[in-house]
């Protein structure tokens, strides 16, 4: 393995003075680096190469250097995953940001995996166009970030996840050898599809460099209505009723305790519809039949920049960054199997001494999590594992998981932040050695350990 200085003088070669980021004892917040550390842990070097040609080198040297590899774009979900024992080599993509083909009139683009979210959509919105996907740190989040977490948002209720918008990638696996799935167009159905393949794979099958999407047009108008209760089973119903119903709501999200940005502490229901006027006031009018005829003790419409701001801190609800202390899960359930999940979050609400908020996406069977303001600001580490122990033991006792998403170190050394697997680890384990048989990336940080 070589040293700090011949590490520098290799890695130069290969990509350049702006396209290597060492690592520094005296680290900054603010220092571009910092967004690449990981429980704690720096990387001894950030590498971002400028094109697909340079990954395959920095893939070759950190084999044949016996230097792992982490992959990322902005660094925004690196948190998720086990603690690595050390980084060696984070390899963004954030050099990679150019829109490589887009056609208006097929709704079809392909991008460079680093492109930022935000910029992208700022493109397509030139045309009336969008990507419709609203994941956590939407302002910073790359394409490629969110096609390796499969990370979506409260949107996909009505227009699916980043599974559905992905028609197409190219990949660099760890021997250097550059894959291509899927294709350009929507009606692309021959052969396997190997996208599912690595959308969610965290980086642990290979680097992700283009990836082709499908888009739409942007709506003509946007509403949220905010729906406020007495009690937590009113709200719940009010979801499963409009659910059911032939309603199109864009998202429908539950606030077991209050939502961002409101004052209200009570149960609460945000809901979002969009579209032709005609069809959005529809949609509005009869949300607040079912809404009334449940319960609701509060009904209110947001429109312009307060929809947006409300919007924005339900996408933010899952982010784990906080000066502060913060644990955030997410248990993935039976719609059906929701109401059970929330009355038990209620109860440790009830039980525990710290803040304890969830927002559930009811359509989706999401349900996130938050536990943070522990008391004297230190988090309580067994309680806090036993309680995260209890919620998971409630999402697999009705077949779902529970994924601890953001912790601090101390805790996820002493829980296992992705639970039991299943029957399918040996599939992923023979998956995993197929494709990365030498162990290069993200070794060790995705479930069971692989």
């Amino acid at each position: 393995m070589p040293n700090s200085n011949q590490l520098h003088e290799d890695l130069i070669q290969i990509v350049g003075e702006a396209g290597l980021l060492l690592r520094s004892e005296n680290l900054q917040p603010d220092d571009q680096r910092s967004c690449y550390t990981i429980d704690g842990i720096g990387p001894r070097a950030v590498v971002l190469p400028a094109s697909i040609h340079e990954i395959q080198e920095v893939l070759g040297y950190a084999a044949d250097s016996k230097l792992s590899v982490i992959p990322a774009g902005s660094g925004t979900k690196l948190g998720i995953g086990n603690s690595p024992e050390q980084v060696d080599l984070v390899l963004s993509t954030s050099r990679l940001d150019q829109v490589l083909e887009y056609e208006p009139a097929d709704l079809t683009v392909t991008v460079e995996a680093g492109i930022p979210l935000a910029v992208l959509q700022a493109k397509l919105a030139e045309h009336g166009q969008y990507l419709p996907l609203d994941p956590p740190y939407t302002d910073r989040c790359t394409i490629g970030g969110m096609t390796a977490t499969n990370s979506s948002g409260p949107s996909r209720l009505r227009y699916g996840s980043t599974r559905d918008c992905v028609l197409g990638m190219r990949v660099v696996q760890s021997s250097g050898t550059v894959v291509k799935s899927g294709g350009k167009v929507v009606k692309n159905v021959a052969g396997y599809d190997l996208n599912k393949l690595y959308l969610g794979s965290f980086g642990t099958l290979g680097i992700i460099t283009e990836v082709s999407l499908k888009l739409q047009p942007l709506p003509e108008i946007e509403r949220s209505v905010f729906l406020t209760f007495t009690e937590i089973g009113e709200a719940v119903n009010v979801a499963s009723e409009i659910a059911r119903s032939q309603l199109l709501p864009t998202f429908l999200n539950l606030f077991v305790n209050g939502a961002p940005l409101t004052e209200s502490p009570e149960p609460c229901l945000l809901i979002g519809v969009d579209g032709h006027p005609e069809t959005v006031e529809w949609q509005i009018d009869a949300v607040k039949t079912i809404a009334k005829q449940n319960g609701a003790i509060g009904v209110e419409v947001y429109e312009g920049q307060r929809q947006q701001e409300l919007h924005a801190s339900m996408c933010a609800f899952p982010e784990g960054e906080s000066a502060a202390p913060i644990v955030i899960s997410r248990a993935n359930l039976r719609m059906t199997d929701v109401a059970g999940f929330v009355n038990t979050v209620v109860e440790v609400n009830d039980a525990s001494t710290w803040q304890v908020r969830a927002m559930g996406l009811m359509g989706n069977g999401i349900v996130y999590v938050a536990f943070s303001d522990f008391p004297d600001g230190d988090v309580p580490m067994q309680y806090v594992a036993d309680t995260v122990a209890n919620l998971r033991d409630a999402a697999t006792n009705v077949g779902g998981n529970l994924i601890v998403e953001s912790a601090p170190t101390a805790l996820k050394r002493q829980i296992d932040v992705w639970g039991p697997v299943g029957r399918s680890f040996e599939l992923m384990k023979a998956i995993k050695a197929k494709l990365d048989p030498i162990g290069l990336l993200n070794v060790g940080r995705f479930v069971g350990g692989i």
